[in-house]
Parts: structure tokens; C-alpha cells; sequence
């Protein structure tokens, strides 16, 4: 396309015989001419061949091209009439006096004049000042279309100028669907023309030749994109389809896309991610939608347009490495965020490595910027922040600021919209880095999870856990570490460090969300992990059970990494030594208990697979005990028996399961049949009237809570006659 100098933008068709070469734009070269001068074919009949004759004359035309640079003169004799001086326009004229002047003295006659004339959209306007012996006169003549007519759209001289008049003359009886480009667009846009690289050009003195075949080439693109507009049918917005492909007329069956984008600015319709600013122009045998840009013919894929754009190698690399290059050639509807080679240059040398070289990391980078929906540039208002789903199904950001620039999360979309047969491309300046991209201990540092990133370190099974493929870890907080009671810090110490971080690592990812008791095998290949579910019949209709991993409670699921997915817990897990017998035995506070369990002849039984809670009372509440009510309890078998099995219930019951319901309390039953209520205030749990003084000393076969008090037949709820309330039991 020329490059026009001034606001006038006329087309002209230059022709050879039945070759149709190309639109000209004139302007006055700042030579003082309003308009074109000339143009001219020449046809060298004796040699046989068709060239191009353009000769130097008057009127200074620049004539920019991508392969060459130069001034070309037209003559005047075969320019088309302006606009304004055809047909069926109407010329409107009025005069005006100006002000009388007083600064100017001396002798004789003095005049001047001075015209300026603008082409306006709906008008041409010519102003004419003649001032004459200090009188200024200003004559304003307007021609514009009249009523009933309309200029003609620069879509249509398009359409004439690569031979395509009698072609659509030819379809009149046939239906159609066009999607027009303003006439602003047409000023603003690309050029018809496509750059090309071998054009020969022989400078004969003045006389300028392009063989044939070029303008061959030049005329059938330039026909193909003028048909890359049209489409056969009658296609309002009432049968088009968010993301319906529909194929051109043009040769190379281009493709246009639509997409609909009902909740931004009241509603935007795109084609090609371009903007329809006017929807269901009807006429007799078709219908017009009007785009604010040219629509450019759309044939590749999107693994197509990184393959062959110098600036996206690194992206190209990525693709084929992940294997997405694939699925990105076939048919889909994907937005393509990709980062420039410049981008991924600023990633640091440890992570540009392994995201070029580690597939598994690689993949979530590539899917982090790969949406499955078209989002064009329209579809993010100014007004406000949009969100979208990604491959991975995280949420990104997209914002549009007060200086029209839009962002992806923090990395800027520096080139818009270049559209795909399957998608869109927008290229950015950063490579957005999802947590799924990152190794283990880069996460554990990210998130400041220091505590098990030293024992991590101290077990030197660093290297292990980055090398692993498909686990779950399970990471207390760093407040877990710090709140671990006197019985697990002395097992910590006393434990193997490995065998403590291995413990902490199940041998397949999981969401943890499983069945009640269901056990996972560890790193730790002695041990498993049990997996508890708490839930009333309260909570099943109000709220969801809670789960616990060795009375350890979930209070993050689902952190990604690369190869691996992490749950925060809040407590340290430590391996268990054995039963609930054996956890009871091991510490000293409990020997009392022990004892009369063992005397009751129940320590054989709570050796079994159980799951059991054991409520202990400390040497310190049955030393309390006067010499007659311990010779009672002592006195028969049948007593220690009932006495041990008040303070045993069946299942296994953390102290985060006792989970009040709204009255503030919480039934459980003993093995022995005594109603037990559970209370808690702030953190301070009691059962029935006793303490509970430490919580979750877990066996292999249950758990045990130190308690502060008695718990006996004499202690059951005071709701206990309210059937109601037996629906709160565990």
C-alpha cells in the first residue's frame, strides 16, 4: 500500500491489458498539487511481454515498499475522479466577511488569497481566504454524497481494485457474508501487498519493470486477503457460535473465527480477534458485519506461527520437548500465551536448564500458558481485572492499565492477537513459572517451610526427593515443630532422621481424601499411615468430615511441585513404637494404669487390631486415690475390668475429632456403655469433669489422651434422657 502524506486516501487500479497490479494512494508529495497528477500503463507490444511503465513526471509520490525505497512520478492524464467530483454529490457553498484590518499601510492595491481543503469522512471541504486592502473575505464551499447516497467503502474499491468486481457482480443471485473493514481501518491497516523477497527490479533511466510473474503474485494476494473477508451464506449473529470457525472464500480457505464475549463492555463480538463494531447489516442477498481492522488470511496452526517466528525459539524448543507441539497442529481452540526468547533469557540458569530438559517439569510450564478458550485482547475491559483458567486449571490474571497496555499476571502481552486456524497467539516479556514448575525443596523455600527442609537436608534425602517421581509429602508447619509435645520431642530425638522424613512420604500422589481407615504405604518401609475420618450425624449435614493422618490434621491439601503434590499438616508424625499398651508402657506418667490394665486382664485384649482410644489417668489422679476407694477397685476383677473399660472407647478418636456440634458439646461412648461429654473452651478440652491433658499419643492399633481426672458409671450426661441428642454421638 502507499503511504499517503496527506488525509486524502484514494485507490486506483493500474492494469496491463487483463493483469489487475495493485492500489495506489496519491497524495501532493508537498509539492503544493491537491491530488494525484498521473499514472500510466505502458504495453510494449513488440517484445511480447506485459511491464509495467511507470514514468517520471511532476507530482513527488513516495512509493514505500519493505524491498525498496524510492520517488516515482505519475502522469496526470489516467488518474480516477476524487470522490467529490463524481456523481450524485451535492455542493454547498457560503461566504462570510471577515474583519477589516488597520495594519497594513501603504500604496496601491494590495491582495491575497489562500486555500485549504480537507476530506473529511461524510465531506470535502474547501476554505478560501482572499484578503483584499485590509478586508478579509472567507468563502467555504462543502461537497458531500446527496440525500439517499453514501460514499463508497474502501472495502468495495478494494474489492475492484484486485479484479474482483465482476466476480462479485457474478453472485448477486448467491447469498453472502461479509465481514467489512471501516474505511479507518483500511487507512490504519497492513498492506495488501505481501513482502516479498526475490522482486527483481531493473532501473532503465527512468523506467522502472517488474516481471510479470510478481505482479501476478502481488494481485493474487491481494485478492485472496479481500476474500478472506467474504463467506458464502447468510451468517447473523443469531446462528453464529462462540468459537465457530468458518471458512473464507479466499484460495487458501482461510479461516474466521468468532468469538462472543457477553460479559465485557455490554457485549463484544470478535472475527479473528477483531473487534464487530456493527452486527447484521442486512441486504437483499447477504448480510455485512463491520470489523474495525483488516482481517488478515488465517492458514496456520499455532505450532505452525512459533516454528516460524525467529523470536520464539526457545518456546519452539519447549513444545517439542513436551510433546504439545503435537496438539497444538490439530484443530482446537486455544490461546497461546508465549514468552520471547528474550523472556526465557531472564530465567535463572538453574531453571531455564530444567525447564528445557526436564519433561516433567517442562509440560506444566508449557500448560500454564496454554488456555483451552480463545481470549482476544477485546475480551479484557479497562474497567476492571479479568480471570481465566489455564491447562493446569489455575486462575490467571489479565488487566488492561489507563495506558492500554495488558498484562498476564505480572508479564506484559507486548504483541496482540495473531491469530492461529486453531487459536491465538499473544506474545509476553516474562515466562510465567507455576508452583507445579518448581523442585521440592524450592517450594519448601518458597513457602518459608523451614523446619522440615533442615531435617530434609540433615537426612541427606535432598537428592532422593527431587529425583522422585509421584509422591505425596506431607510437611508440618514450622508452628508444628514448635508445639510438639514432651512425648513426641523425646521421640524425635531418640528417632532416626531419615526414618522421621521418610515417614512424611507416601509412595503415590493423593489428594488424601480417602476412605476411613485407609493406610498408605511410606518411604519408611516399616510404617504406614492410617487415614481417619470423624464425622456425626450433625456433620453430615452441616459440615464435611474431617480427616486426620495419624491424629494429624490437614490444613492445606494440594500444594504443587514438579513431581510431586504437598499437604501441610499440623503436627509432626512420629513412627509408632507399637500398641496402645506398648505407647503406655514406654511412659513413665501412665505405670499406675498399666498396672490395673494389666491386672483386669484387658492388656491382651487392647493388643489387638482395635482401632481403640485409651482416656489415661496420670500416676498423679490414681495416687490421689484414698486406701478405700482403691481397695474397692481392687477387690474383684470383674471391677478393674469395668474400671479400665470406662476409660476406653472403640475407634480411633484424635483430639481434633472432638468436634462440638451447636449446643457445645460432644456424646462418645465407652466400651463399657458410659456416656461421656465432651467439652472445649478455647483450646482447653474436657472429658465429662476431667482435663484433658495431652492429646494424640498414637499407636499402632489407636491413640492415647492423658487425662486429670476419674471417669466412672456415675458420670453420664445430664441429656443423656433426650434420645435427640444421640444422633451428636460419634
Amino acid at each position: 500500500m502507499f503511504a499517503a502524506n496527506d488525509k486524502r486516501q484514494d485507490y486506483t487500479t493500474l492494469k496491463a491489458d487483463d493483469i489487475d497490479v495493485i492500489n495506489v494512494t496519491a497524495t501532493d508529495g508537498g509539492n503544493g498539487m491537491n491530488g494525484p497528477e498521473a499514472d500510466a500503463w505502458d504495453h510494449s507490444g513488440d517484445t511480447g511481454k506485459e511491464s509495467l511503465i511507470i514514468y517520471y513526471t511532476q507530482c513527488n509520490l513516495r512509493w514505500n515498499f519493505p524491498w525498496f525505497d524510492f520517488d516515482i512520478n505519475f502522469d496526470s492524464s489516467s488518474f480516477t475522479t476524487d470522490w467529490w467530483d463524481g456523481p450524485n454529490v451535492c455542493t454547498h457553498k457560503e461566504r462570510k466577511n471577515g474583519n477589516t484590518s488597520t495594519s497594513f499601510t501603504g500604496h496601491g492595491q494590495y491582495s491575497s488569497s489562500a486555500i485549504t481543503c480537507e476530506d473529511k469522512t461524510t465531506a470535502y471541504i474547501c476554505t478560501e481566504t482572499l484578503t483584499s486592502n485590509g478586508k478579509t473575505t472567507i468563502e467555504r464551499v462543502t461537497k458531500s454524497c446527496c440525500h439517499g447516497y453514501t460514499r463508497r467503502s474502501e472495502f468495495l474499491r478494494a474489492a475492484e481494485s484486485v479484479g474482483l468486481k465482476e466476480q462479485l457482480k457474478g453472485t448477486l443471485d448467491a447469498n453472502f457474508t461479509i465481514f467489512a473493514p471501516t474505511n479507518e481501518a483500511f487507512k490504519k491497516g497492513p498492506s495488501f501487498v505481501s513482502s516479498y523477497e526475490n522482486v527483481l527490479l531493473n532501473d532503465m533511466g527512468s523506467v522502472i519493470r517488474i516481471s510479470p510473474p510478481i505482479s501476478t503474485v502481488i494481485v493474487s494476494d491481494a485478492s485472496d486477503l479481500v476474500l478472506s473477508h467474504v463467506t458464502g451464506g447468510i451468517l447473523t449473529t443469531t446462528t453464529l457460535e462462540d468459537e465457530q470457525t468458518i471458512t473464507s472464500a479466499n484460495s487458501k480457505s482461510s479461516t474466521i473465527r468468532i468469538n462472543f464475549y457477553d460479559m465485557v463492555d455490554n457485549g463484544v463480538m470478535t472475527a479473528n480477534c477483531k473487534r464487530v463494531s456493527s452486527r447484521n447489516n442486512l441486504a437483499t442477498n447477504g448480510v455485512i458485519h463491520v470489523v474495525d481492522e483488516v482481517l488478515q488470511p488465517v492458514t496456520k496452526s499455532l505450532t505452525d506461527i512459533v516454528s516460524s517466528n525467529p523470536q520464539l525459539s526457545y518456546l519452539k524448543t519447549a513444545l517439542g520437548t513436551s510433546g504439545i507441539s503435537h496438539d497444538l497442529r490439530l484443530e482446537g481452540q486455544f490461546t497461546l500465551l508465549a514468552p520471547t526468547d528474550n523472556a526465557f533469557r531472564k530465567l535463572d540458569g538453574q531453571l531455564l536448564n530444567r525447564t528445557l530438559t526436564d519433561k516433567r517439569c517442562l509440560k506444566k510450564i508449557v500448560n500454564n500458558h496454554l488456555l483451552p478458550n480463545v481470549i482476544c485482547s477485546s475480551a479484557v475491559s479497562g474497567s476492571h481485572k479479568s480471570k481465566t483458567k489455564n491447562k493446569l486449571s489455575k486462575y490467571l490474571q489479565l488487566m488492561r492499565d489507563d495506558n492500554d497496555k495488558i498484562f498476564v499476571e505480572k508479564s506484559q502481552i507486548i504483541d496482540r492477537d495473531i491469530m492461529a486456524s486453531n487459536g491465538v497467539l499473544h506474545l509476553i516479556d516474562d515466562v510465567i513459572i507455576p508452583e507445579e514448575a518448581y523442585a521440592v525443596m524450592e517450594v519448601l523455600e518458597k513457602r518459608k517451610l523451614t523446619r522440615l527442609s533442615d531435617l530434609i537436608s540433615e537426612a541427606g534425602l535432598k537428592k532422593s526427593l527431587e529425583q522422585a517421581n509421584d509422591i505425596t509429602i506431607l510437611v508440618p508447619t514450622n508452628e508444628a515443630f514448635s508445639k510438639m509435645s514432651e512425648f513426641d520431642r523425646a521421640r524425635l530425638n531418640e528417632s532416626n532422621t531419615a526414618d522421621i522424613v521418610k515417614y512424611h512420604v507416601i509412595k503415590e500422589l493423593s489428594t488424601c481424601r480417602v476412605a476411613d481407615g485407609h493406610q498408605f504405604s511410606t518411604w519408611n518401609t516399616k510404617k504406614t499411615l492410617t487415614v481417619h475420618r470423624s464425622r456425626s450425624l450433625y456433620y453430615r449435614f452441616f459440615e464435611p468430615p474431617q480427616e486426620t493422618i495419624q491424629c494429624s490434621s490437614i490444613v492445606k491439601y494440594g500444594i504443587p511441585s514438579c513431581n510431586a503434590v504437598i499437604h501441610l499438616i499440623d503436627k509432626v508424625l512420629i513412627p509408632p513404637v507399637g500398641t496402645v499398651v506398648d505407647v503406655l508402657e514406654v511412659d513413665n506418667r501412665f505405670s499406675e494404669f498399666v498396672k490395673l490394665m494389666k491386672n483386669s486382664g484387658l492388656a491382651d485384649e487392647l493388643q489387638q487390631n482395635g482401632p481403640y482410644t485409651v482416656l489415661a489417668p496420670t500416676n498423679e489422679v490414681l495416687n490421689a486415690l484414698t486406701e478405700e476407694e482403691m481397695k474397692n477397685l481392687q477387690s474383684s476383677k470383674d471391677n478393674l475390668k469395668e474400671f479400665v473399660k470406662d476409660h476406653v472407647i472403640r475407634g480411633h478418636m484424635c483430639c481434633s475429632n472432638f468436634r462440638l456440634h451447636v449446643f457445645g458439646f460432644h456424646n462418645v461412648r465407652t466400651i463399657s456403655g458410659v456416656e461421656l461429654v465432651i467439652r472445649k473452651t478455647g483450646r482447653h478440652l474436657t472429658v465429662s469433669s476431667s482435663d484433658i491433658l495431652e492429646c494424640d499419643m498414637v499407636g499402632t492399633n489407636g491413640v492415647v489422651h492423658a487425662i486429670g481426672g476419674i471417669l466412672g458409671q456415675e458420670q453420664e450426661t445430664e441429656y443423656n434422657e433426650y434420645d435427640f441428642f444421640n444422633m451428636f454421638r460419634w
